[in-house]
């Protein structure tokens, strides 16, 4: 049986873990035949990604393909699809029993339309006899809650109001993506699943990964890498917020580029903590927004998950909107945090760095 596994995401729900674990165990697992293949792109398979795309965004492609450039695009895409095949089918030569495993969150909210779903079908279904999608659901206003935390980390300047979210987006719309991928591979080829504790196996991710892909099955010593926790506190995003309303030309960045300050934040900013917790919008704007999907999740619940649904359980959220609180020394800890970022550089501060040093202490 020469059997593949397309895991599709979605977005925030745990799929950097699923992912780190495929990578780090890839050789124990290739050697028992199960496939994590390096051509699709490490560690989330963002190659075949670009392939399903006819004009594919600039921050999923190699950092060396110009995607506006149609002749580059094309010659990029056969020569992906020569590697990829070619790897697959001497992995299949090896096994008589061979499963390919694909893992790619951008599967889902990249490839939204039926005919980018299809070209990745073209690619894949001569080398297989099975093609099983798997994909994780959340409830649309915590996956919500979780992306603009994302969406922060990349230039956002906005606090979070549900009021603001394009409701009618595919981001949100589970239906017509599990229809459009449904249409292309079958119904029967779905596997949907809930991202909530309850209903994973074992209560996590990644062991009901390894339930729903049968790699459970072959009793191995498998790595399980540390859990990835993204979440930040108020107070991590509030300056990451406040770092966004900078100018490139700003002084404050002691002469870098922004981009450059951007990749030392998003990891240092971790380990600001606070007692704030998480500042969350009103019960009423969480359930408003959840509404409008509310019909269409439960034609999901009875046609894949025997009826029952996402749990609807809203109390996490606040009665009324509270003001967001105030943080007093917001712009002393940034300076802080690009200072560091300075010494980092070469060991010393930038002249400019020392500069805007001098003109704080004063």
């Amino acid at each position: 049986m020469k059997r593949a596994i397309l895991h599709i995401g979605t977005e925030k729900t745990g799929t950097t873990s699923i992912q780190k674990f495929l990578f780090e165990n890839r050789i124990k697992l290739g050697a028992n035949g199960k496939l994590f293949p390096a051509s699709a792109g490490y560690i989330s398979n963002q190659n075949l990604v670009v392939y399903g795309k006819q004009a594919p965004e600039p921050d999923i492609a190699p950092p060396s393909l110009d995607v506006t450039d149609a002749d580059e695009l094309a010659a990029w895409k056969e020569t992906f699809a020569q590697e990829h095949c070619s790897e697959v089918l001497a992995f299949q030569e090896r096994h008589q029993d061979s499963t390919l495993i694909y893992s790619a969150e951008h599967l889902q909210s990249r490839l939204t339309t039926v005919g980018e779903i299809k070209r990745i079908a073209r690619l894949l279904r001569p080398l297989f006899d099975q093609i099983e999608v798997v994909v994780y659901l959340r409830r649309q206003d915590l996956y919500a809650l979780s992306a603009h935390s994302t969406s922060v980390r990349g230039g956002n300047k906005a606090s979070f109001l549900f009021e603001t979210i394009n409701a009618q987006g595919p981001y949100y719309n589970y239906r017509t993506l599990l229809e459009n991928w449904s249409e292309v591979f079958g119904e029967e080829a779905l596997q949907v699943r809930l991202f909530e504790k309850s209903r994973l196996i074992d209560s996590d991710v990644v062991s009901d990964f390894l339930g729903v892909t049968g790699i459970d099955k072959l009793m191995l010593d498998l790595k399980r890498p540390n859990s990835v926790n993204e979440a930040l506190s108020f107070t991590a995003l509030s300056v990451l917020r406040k770092f966004n309303t900078l100018a490139e030309s700003d002084s404050r960045l002691l002469g870098y580029s922004k981009s450059d300050v951007r990749s030392y934040l998003l990891d240092a900013v971790q380990d600001l903590q606070d007692s704030l917790g998480r500042v969350l919008p009103a019960k009423s704007s969480a359930i408003n927004f959840y509404n409008f999907f509310k019909a269409d999740n439960q034609w999901i619940a009875d046609k894949w998950l025997n009826g029952i649904g996402f749990d609807e359980n809203f109390e996490s959220y606040p009665e009324l909107i509270s003001e967001e609180p105030e943080i007093t020394d917001l712009d002393v800890q940034l300076d802080r945090l690009i200072s560091k970022f300075s010494r980092s550089r070469n060991g010393h501060f930038s002249r400019k760095g020392f500069d805007h040093l001098k003109r704080i202490a004063s």
